[in-house]
C-alpha cells in the first residue's frame, strides 16, 4: 500500500510542476511598435512531435492572429493575438488568449511570453521556448519587466524545456 501512495504523491507532483508559460499584464514592448514580419505567417504550422494541434498564423497589421486546432480530438480551436517585441538580438512573442471575435477571453488581459528564433533563413522552421513561469519576482511596470527579461534572457532556465516547441511551416 505505501509504494501505492509514493506512486501517487510522485503523480501529483509531476503535474503540479509541468512547464507552463509566465504569464503577466505587462508586455514586453509597444504593440504599435511591434515588428510585422510577414515569413511568420502561414495557413498550416505543424510542431514537431506533437502531432495533436496545428497552428495557422494571421498578419493584421503589427499583430498576429492565432489559431490552434487540435486535429486528435476536434472541438473548438483556441484563438490568440500577439505581437513581436526586439529586445536585443532577441525577438519575443506576447500573446494573449481571445474569442473567435478577437476579444480578450478575460477582463483583464495576461500576456505569454515566447522567445522566437527563426532556424532557417525564409522561417520555414522557428523554434518557441516559453519564458519560464518559475519567475517569483513582482513588477510594478512593463519597463521595469522589460529591463528583468533582458538581463536574464541569455540563461537557458530562463525557459521552460517541456514547452519548447520547433515549428514547421507547410
Amino acid at each position: 500500500m505505501k509504494p501505492l501512495r509514493i506512486a501517487a504523491l510522485f503523480g501529483a507532483l509531476s503535474l503540479l510542476f509541468m512547464g507552463c508559460p509566465y504569464e503577466s499584464k505587462f508586455t514586453l514592448g509597444d504593440a504599435s511598435n511591434a515588428i510585422a514580419d510577414q515569413s511568420l505567417v502561414a495557413k498550416k504550422w505543424d510542431c514537431k512531435g506533437e502531432e495533436d494541434y496545428v497552428y495557422k498564423v494571421e498578419l493584421e497589421g503589427t499583430m498576429y492572429k492565432i489559431t490552434k486546432k487540435d486535429t486528435k480530438n476536434g472541438g473548438e480551436p483556441t484563438y490568440y493575438k500577439g505581437f513581436i517585441t526586439p529586445l536585443g538580438d532577441a525577438l519575443f512573442l506576447n500573446v494573449y488568449e481571445v474569442d473567435k471575435d478577437g476579444n480578450p477571453t478575460a477582463e483583464e488581459i495576461q500576456y505569454y511570453y515566447y522567445k522566437v528564433e527563426k532556424m532557417d533563413g525564409d522561417a520555414s522552421r522557428v523554434k518557441l521556448r516559453a519564458v519560464t513561469d518559475n519567475i517569483t519576482e513582482e513588477f510594478e511596470s512593463a519597463t521595469e519587466f522589460r529591463d528583468f527579461v533582458k538581463k536574464n534572457m541569455g540563461i537557458s532556465f530562463f525557459y521552460n524545456k517541456d514547452d519548447e516547441k520547433v515549428m514547421y511551416k507547410d
